[in-house]
């Protein structure tokens, strides 16, 4: 297993990385569309060379007449990590830029993947399969300059989690099981992040995807400085261990170092993995809370006392689709530590 990268890319060509196909506007009476099969390097225009170290001149195109342009990588993953740093362009009547893993199109076989829409200026993360999926509207944590300034756009997918970062900000999770494939959803959609669900599993194992999706087909459209240089992806680990600062319930700022007179409210956590640990700190005592959401509503499920500048660790035990922390100060205190370990 090589993963995608720029070495094999530069000494193999794309041919050998990727396949590739488009969708066409068909001259055939009676039929609407054509699938054609194609070179990824008709599409995907790069050079060598250099304006300034690592900054290249490249292009990926979808050319008037194309309805879409999709390259696939011809290795799946297992539990990939996906990179990739890039512009977001915006255009009038723009296509979908599609990237991330999918089997194979309209979402068939599964997909954990972002979509930018050009033309609205949207950004989502989409986890599940065809029968059901969940989309999480990241637009919110998009860098101001997110069009004019490449960013890093980052994947991990692991067994029954899928993380999206931009900027290595967490900013969407998505757990994911199986069952009744129609319930996918939305759980959490405060700061720092997005919370959603899917019991429509995507493969363990999805090749990489880049599209560029319909828009105006009369049009030609140009993801300009997409390099392969910029691309990075690889196998991950089935049972990466997850460390996730909490952060104030819908604030975008963390528990630690802050000031609590009054009770507080962390975000919400996934709460579908085995092993599921609170460590908290604080520098004056306390009433600590975990509390689990079932449908629809929090309830109680353990409580403790804070000693001051004493570390507690808190193992949930049982299983829960979210859980969140309750901080009930009995004096002002300075949150020192504030973390959950997933696994």
């Amino acid at each position: 297993m090589k993963g995608i990268r720029y070495s094999p890319i530069a000494s193999e060509g794309l041919e050998n990385i990727f396949y590739c196909w488009t969708r066409v506007v068909s001259s055939v009476k009676g039929f609407e569309e054509e699938f054609r099969v194609c070179r990824p390097s008709d599409f995907w225009l790069y050079s060598d060379r250099e304006k300034r170290y690592t900054e290249f001149v490249s292009k990926y195109v979808k050319p008037s007449g194309h309805i879409t342009v999709s390259l696939r990588s011809k290795e799946l993953f297992s539990w990939g990590v996906f990179e990739v740093f890039a512009k977001l362009p915006r255009f009038e009547k723009g296509p979908m830029f599609w990237f991330g893993f999918e089997l194979d199109d309209l979402f068939g076989g599964g997909v954990v993947h972002f979509m930018w829409h050009s033309g609205e200026g949207v950004l989502k993360a989409f986890a599940g399969g065809f029968s059901s999926r969940v989309e999480m509207d990241l637009t919110k944590y998009l860098p101001v300059d997110a069009s004019d300034r490449k960013h890093l756009y980052r994947i991990v997918y692991r067994r029954g989690l899928a993380m999206w970062f931009i900027d290595n900000r967490l900013r969407a999770m998505a757990i994911i099981g199986v069952g009744d494939v129609r319930d996918s959803g939305i759980l959490y959609n405060g700061d720092p992040y997005v919370i959603g669900f899917t019991r429509d599993a995507p493969s363990s194992a999805l090749p990489v995807l880049l599209d560029i999706d319909g828009g105006d087909v009369e049009k030609s459209f140009e993801w300009q400085d997409l390099h392969p240089w910029d691309l990075r992806i690889s196998n991950g680990d089935s049972e990466t261990p997850i460390v996730i600062d909490l952060y104030k319930h819908g604030e975008d700022k963390k528990l630690v170092d802050a000031l609590i007179d009054k009770e507080v409210v962390s975000a919400p956590i996934p709460g579908t993995l085995r092993h599921k640990e609170i460590t908290f700190v604080a520098d004056n005592e306390c009433r600590l809370a975990i509390e689990a959401f079932v449908n629809g509503n929090w309830f109680g499920v353990v409580e403790a006392d804070i000693d001051p500048k004493k570390i507690h660790n808190i193992v949930i035990e049982n299983m829960g689709i979210l859980y969140r922390l309750v901080i009930k100060p009995r004096k002002v205190l300075r949150v020192i530590e504030a973390k959950a370990f997933l696994q």
